[in-house]
């Protein structure tokens, strides 16, 4: 069985491109084009590891990262934005306080994230 991941982020480019990097990788990959379908999808696959942007329409990424930790304290969540500071203070301490894990500014490069991924899924 792999690792399963579910990619939430409202930019179709960008599920695409990190489900195509992380599928090559071995890793079993669902997708979720916004906060509430990344909750639905959660919880009918309750994956190994959750990477969700902060910035999506209708469930922002903090409400989402908040309701997953709430029914799993132990699951890995990397929290990813095109911008560290917003109009509603910092996502990096927000993301934190919502329960991610780990923190990826957009854009990173494939070697950053699967870097991380490496740390992640040895402590999984």
């Amino acid at each position: 069985m792999s690792f399963h991941i579910l990619v939430i982020d409202d930019d179709e480019a960008i599920r695409i491109s990190l489900s195509l990097l992380l599928q090559a990788k071995g890793y079993s990959v669902a997708l979720a084009k916004d906060g509430a379908d990344g909750l639905s999808k959660y919880r009918e696959r309750k994956p190994d590891l959750v990477i969700s942007d902060m910035i999506m329409p209708g469930h922002q990424g903090i409400e989402t990262i908040a309701r997953i930790r709430a029914d799993d304290a132990r699951l890995p969540i990397i929290a990813m934005s095109g911008s560290i500071q917003g109009g509603e203070g910092n996502f990096l301490d927000k993301a934190r306080e919502a329960g991610a894990d780990h923190f990826l500014e957009k854009p990173f490069d494939a070697a950053q994230l699967l870097n991380l991924l490496s740390v992640v899924t040895k402590r999984a």
